[in-house]
């Protein structure tokens, strides 16, 4: 099989390296393509035939012809530069790389703009009535293991890949057949098995096997029930009551990491799951820890010797990154006691490092043990729960909170729509819909996280949002500051004792914000109340942290 390229979607022949006039001929041959879709598309007006230049400029190019052009060019600098740096180029040939390269930014938007601008594309050719059974092919192909019994170096027929599994011959084909028209597997031919790339990745990879199993046996089941958990219980706040209890039957029972925490080998996945998701592209630890790439500063706390808590921070991967860049901070990392049980000792062959980092079961539905810390962080964690649950958790934190403690919240935080990359844009969308699917969980804005922490005391002050270049992740800041809350509201009352009303009856109600009295509303109206919500522990693996 001969290599593919992008280029040939529009290109009859590559130019060869160096060859401009062949890469203006292909250019101009694109665009006279254009201009005679356009010439038949909009050939007449009022049943007189148009003129080329009128066409041109009475009538804009669709929206599929504006796609395809974006898609040409942004396809053109990926393969430049590839070819530019003898890279090989994007095939599924059973040998071709699985991932690609590491790209510079400018290269990465290109190959970006053309998956986004392809989707639309295939989207707008197929019409909205076409459906595809895809993730039930996929899902069923990962289920039975079918990748990894298919010899990535030869063949195998579909008599002698059916005595291998409990399918019966007639539903093996069909499903791999399917997922063929994926690019997942091939026929050369009838009746024989053979690897492409991408198959060969499902053979390999343990985590993107769990990837696959978590979102097509526990997500998508999920999924097709979150319409009856939103008519039912249209709040949205209850760990017992998402669209994941009622397709498991758990619904007023259990939330999900109590399901998972019975069920050891689902457990692992989800685990192995989370970690093919957050330990990938935009989601590196370094993003924080690294100020040359807009990491969070601690610099000033190391130099007093300060004291950082990572609160359901599971083994400590994050923790011991920061204690390997600084030197004389101390670090306690909180998650439940199996979890700290089953930690590896030492979190570092690094004695300087491992000597500073205190494990702690904690369970951060109850109050905070570590007082006086100068940060608390959470990574992964606010985004797995309800309003209710997160002031909660928040509001747990302020019997051990000096003034000036940092709480830094280490999540996606969603922009206005339109103002994000549509690529990352999709990927956090889905991911705020998956957590309404398994959690009645969301990913937040700005001004949601401003409330959460509002509506936890009134001794938070909110600092912002930032977030690094090339991350997903952003840092929300509040810092304790109950002094300055207190010399507000004296001073407030000082001036308005003047104003105060004649009788108690004209005085107005006390304040509270409108995201408190929700909160408190819903969790009066939560049947667990938090006694059944999970604890940091089971919201995550090690590896899923």
């Amino acid at each position: 099989m001969s290599k593919f390229r992008l280029s040939s979607l529009f290109h009859s022949s590559s130019p060869s390296n160096g060859d401009a006039e062949a890469k203006k001929l292909n250019r101009r041959s694109f665009s006279a393509l254009s201009a005679s879709f356009r010439q038949k598309d909009y050939g007449e007006t009022n049943g007189t035939p148009a003129t080329k230049s009128e066409t041109v400029s009475e009538q804009p190019a669709s929206r599929m012809i504006a796609l395809a052009e974006k898609i040409t060019k942004a396809t053109e600098k990926l393969e430049a530069y590839m070819k530019s740096k003898n890279l090989p180029m994007p095939s599924y040939d059973v040998d071709a790389p699985a991932d690609f390269p590491a790209l510079p930014d400018h290269v990465q938007l290109s190959r970006q703009e053309i998956i986004h601008a392809t989707k639309e594309l295939s989207l707008l050719a197929h019409g909205p009535r076409e459906a595809f059974l895809d993730v039930l092919a996929l899902t069923a192909i990962n289920h039975y293991g079918l990748a990894k019994l298919v010899p990535v170096d030869s063949t195998i027929t579909l008599a002698e890949l059916e005595a291998k599994t409990s399918l019966d011959p007639i539903n093996l084909a069909r499903l791999l057949r399917m997922a063929m028209t994926n690019g997942i597997f091939r026929e050369p031919s009838p009746g024989v098995i053979a690897h492409t790339a991408a198959s060969r990745v499902l053979a390999e990879d343990e985590n993107m096997q769990a990837w696959i199993g978590f979102n097509g046996e526990d997500i998508f089941p999920a999924s097709a029930h979150v319409l009856q958990a939103l008519e039912a219980h249209p709040e949205a706040t209850s760990l017992t009551r998402a669209g994941f209890q009622f397709a498991f039957g758990t619904v007023d029972k259990e939330p999900m990491f109590a399901t998972f925490g019975k069920d050891p080998d689902r457990a692992r996945r989800m685990g192995r799951a989370m970690a093919s998701l957050t330990g990938g592209e935009g989601y590196e630890p370094s993003y924080f820890v690294d100020v040359a790439k807009g990491g969070y500063d601690l610099s000033d706390i190391d130099a007093a010797g300060g004291t950082f808590v990572d609160v359901g921070g599971s083994h400590g991967f994050m923790c011991v990154d920061l204690a390997t860049r600084y030197r004389n901070m101390k670090f306690v990392v909180q998650d439940l006691q199996k979890t700290v049980d089953s930690a590896p000792k030492p979190l570092s062959a690094d004695p300087q490092v491992a000597d500073r980092i205190t494990l702690l079961a904690h369970d951060f539905f109850t109050e905070q043990p570590t007082k006086g810390a100068d940060v608390y962080f959470f990574r992964w964690i606010i985004h797995n729960y309800s309003t209710p649950y997160a002031v909660r958790i928040l509001r747990n934190l302020v019997p051990a909170l000096k003034p000036g403690a940092r709480i830094l919240i280490n999540d996606h935080c969603l922009r206005e729509p339109g103002c994000e990359n549509p690529w990352d844009e999709r990927v956090m969308r889905r991911m705020d819909v998956v957590m309404l699917t398994l959690l009645n969980a969301q990913e937040r804005t700005e001004a949601e996280f401003r409330a959460l922490f509002a509506a936890a005391s009134d001794g938070f002050v909110f600092k912002g949002v930032t977030r690094a270049e090339g991350c997903r992740m952003s840092v929300v800041e509040a810092v304790w500051q109950p002094d300055q809350v207190v010399a507000t509201e004296t001073k407030t009352a000082e001036e308005g004792a003047a104003a105060a009303p004649a009788t108690e009856a004209e005085a107005p109600a006390d304040k509270t914000t409108a995201v408190e009295d929700a909160a408190t509303a819903a969790a009066a109206a939560t049947p667990e109340n938090g006694a059944a919500a999970a604890p940091s522990g089971e919201a995550k693996t090690e590896e899923a942290k």
